[in-house]
């Protein structure tokens, strides 16, 4: 049996925390700057109201002039959704998941550990977060553990045997089926709106409608799902960041910050003896909105220039001025394998013996007695703005900017 999980209007959710705003007031997300200008999902009191995610701003705030449009926050969102898998994990669970606020795993390993799926499915739900209306669905198969979660009620878990599958998927919309959006209008077109009708085609109509590639579909809904779970590595993270006196949107100076980030990580990670698999870009802005973007690596690494090649064209795409820029990085990766030279090169060791000196200072006298400077808007008049000094070989968790 497969347990899910499903926190429903979770980034949502996460804003209204942010912004301290009651969830029951008129709120919906807010589109990001760089985004079509539609709302996203929107608490039920707005939804009473007509308002309803993929609206126009215009015609949601027409709809409802009292509408308050909350800027998502994909760094919190993100932040709460580890936290979720890592409770989650802390039971024994072996986690899959493909969406933040949802979740599943295969509870058969863990019956013995807690005592019955009773006792279980109780520790599940104490784990999640309070106030989030967290949802439980236990089924045979993931897809229908996932549709009963978002169909079970908030305290009590929705329970589907085998026996039971065929009928409680058969009212559901096909939608919810893994199906791209031409072949979703197709079986609208023909009158094929429910789950249950796409598992009555037969096999030769299923394969008409949805080709080889989207033929999984028809299995789903059958109940015939039995694709593997393959349950995440959890992370090894770290975390280098840096904050600004005063927002910063200048890319010179951001992209300076981020290639001593980048130092910093490689740093760390060759110390524990580890290697980066992916990265985390994360800036807050100004008026308590944050953007992020993921960065896969094809290879794991710790070469700093691989790093920089990969992140810094990214941060074009920051919409606003910046207060802080983060970078978290998944560490799980191995050694990396390195041919090793019969003697060290001169520079090599003038490099060692001065982070050896400057760690001796800075342990007697403080962060401050060895400063490097680093230049930010070298074009300016004003030389305080030119240059900026920073602690050297250190993680810079503050830069002034003065």
């Amino acid at each position: 049996m497969i347990i899910a999980v499903a926190l429903p209007r979770f980034s949502l959710h996460i804003a209204l925390l942010t912004h301290r705003v009651p969830v029951d007031a008129l709120a919906a997300l807010a589109p990001r700057p760089d985004a079509p200008q539609h709302v996203g999902v929107c608490t039920p009191h707005a939804a009473a109201r007509g308002v309803r995610a993929g609206l126009r701003v215009a015609e949601a705030i027409a709809r409802c002039p009292e509408l308050l449009l909350l800027p998502p926050d994909p760094d919190a969102t993100a932040a709460a959704h580890e936290r979720l898998l890592s409770r989650l994990e802390h039971l024994g669970a072996a986690v899959v998941s493909d969406t933040p606020g949802e979740a599943c795993f295969a509870a058969d390993g863990l019956l013995r550990l807690h005592g019955g799926y009773e006792v279980l499915i109780r520790r599940v739900h104490a784990v999640l977060p309070v106030g989030a209306m967290g949802r439980i669905g236990v089924a045979p198969t993931r897809f229908v553990a996932q549709q009963a979660a978002h169909h079970a009620p908030t305290q009590l878990p929705c329970i589907v045997t085998r026996d039971e599958m065929a009928a409680f998927l058969a009212p559901l919309s096909m939608h919810a089926l893994p199906i791209s959006a031409p072949r979703a209008q197709g079986f609208w077109d023909v009158g094929i709106r429910t789950i249950g009708a796409v598992a009555a085609l037969t096999r030769g109509a299923a394969l008409e409608h949805l080709g080889r590639n989207e033929l999984r579909a028809w299995h789903i809904a059958r109940g015939e799902d039995d694709e593997p779970l393959l349950p995440r590595t959890p992370p090894q993270p770290l975390r280098v960041h840096v904050r600004f006196d005063e927002p910063v949107d200048t890319l010179a100076t951001i992209e300076i910050a981020a290639r001593i980030l980048l130092e910093e990580l490689a740093r760390t990670a060759r110390t524990r003896g580890t290697s980066l698999r992916g990265l985390i870009l994360r800036a807050r802005l100004i008026g308590h909105s944050s953007w992020t973007r993921e960065i896969a690596l094809r290879d794991a690494t710790t070469d700093v220039a691989r790093l920089t090649l990969a992140t810094l064209p990214l941060l074009t795409h920051i919409p606003a001025p910046i207060e802080e820029l983060a970078i978290d990085a998944d560490a799980s990766g191995g050694q990396i394998a390195q041919q090793l030279s019969l003697a060290s090169l001169a520079r090599d060791e003038r490099a060692r013996r001065t982070h050896e000196a400057v760690a001796h200072i800075r342990a007697a006298m403080g962060d401050g007695a060895v400063m490097r400077a680093i230049p930010l808007e070298t074009w300016s008049d004003l030389p305080e703005r030119q240059w900026a000094l920073i602690p050297y070989s250190s993680s810079p968790s503050h830069i002034p900017r003065e």
